[in-house]
Parts: structure tokens; C-alpha cells; sequence
């Protein structure tokens, strides 16, 4: 279960705390990975067009400019690791994003940008509430 979480400011916390919240080792080399996936121009863009809608590869590659054969390349490193999946329908494979949290990495990564290139305030997250 998730057990990190980003503390508020004033909020009192120890070391210890910090330490015992972070990631395993494990975790921290499949959370390395999704960022490494997702510093490739053409793969945000993939995904970015999977959050609004499920697509063929022939038309993600029409969206995104490039290749059918460099989108499907694209395509099977983010289905190796969880960001995107697909479904046949006969001889047709549609692609979408593979949950709400690939798409929620994207709103608050535009919302970063808008703030850096906007100059507006910081502002902090919802309290992270453990089930």
C-alpha cells in the first residue's frame, strides 16, 4: 500500500519519518523507469493524446508526426511498464492510457508549467488520506 506522501510545511517531522516513508529500492527503480519513459518528446505526446481518447497507432502517429513504426516502438516500452494497455476489436488494437494516474502525472506536470511560466504562487496538495 501507499505509504508516501507529501508532507505539509508545518507539519513537525523527523528524519526517521522521512526515511521510513521513502520507496523501497525496488519501487525507486520502477519510479526511475516511468520517468526515464516519459523524457521522450514523442512518448509524452502519445500519452498526452491517450488521455483524451483511445487511438489506433496509425492515427497516434498521425497525431504526434512521426513514424507507425516508431509509434508502435514507442508504444511497446510504455506497455512494458504500465503506462499505456490496449484492446483488439478483430483486426483493430486501440491504445489508451492504462489508468486515472498516468493521466493525473500529466495535469499536474501542466499545472508546473503553468505556474513556472506564469510566475503564479505555489500551492499545496490535498492531504494524501490513507484508506
Amino acid at each position: 500500500m501507499l505509504k508516501h506522501r507529501v508532507p505539509f510545511e508545518n507539519e513537525e517531522i523527523t528524519l526517521e519519518q522521512v526515511r521510513a516513508a521513502m520507496p523501497s529500492n525496488e519501487e525507486m527503480g520502477i519510479i526511475a523507469r516511468i520517468f526515464q519513459a516519459l523524457s521522450d518528446p514523442t512518448r509524452c505526446k502519445i500519452i498526452l493524446a491517450l488521455t483524451r481518447h483511445e487511438l489506433r497507432v496509425t492515427d497516434l502517429a498521425t497525431v504526434v508526426g512521426s513514424s507507425t513504426s516508431s509509434v508502435s516502438h514507442h508504444l511497446k516500452g510504455l506497455r512494458d511498464i504500465r503506462l499505456v494497455k490496449f484492446r483488439r476489436e478483430g483486426n483493430t488494437i486501440f491504445y489508451s492510457i492504462d489508468d486515472d494516474h498516468v493521466g493525473n502525472l500529466f495535469i499536474e506536470v501542466i499545472c508546473h508549467l503553468d505556474h513556472v511560466q506564469n510566475n503564479l504562487p505555489d500551492h499545496h496538495l490535498p492531504e494524501f488520506k490513507p484508506d
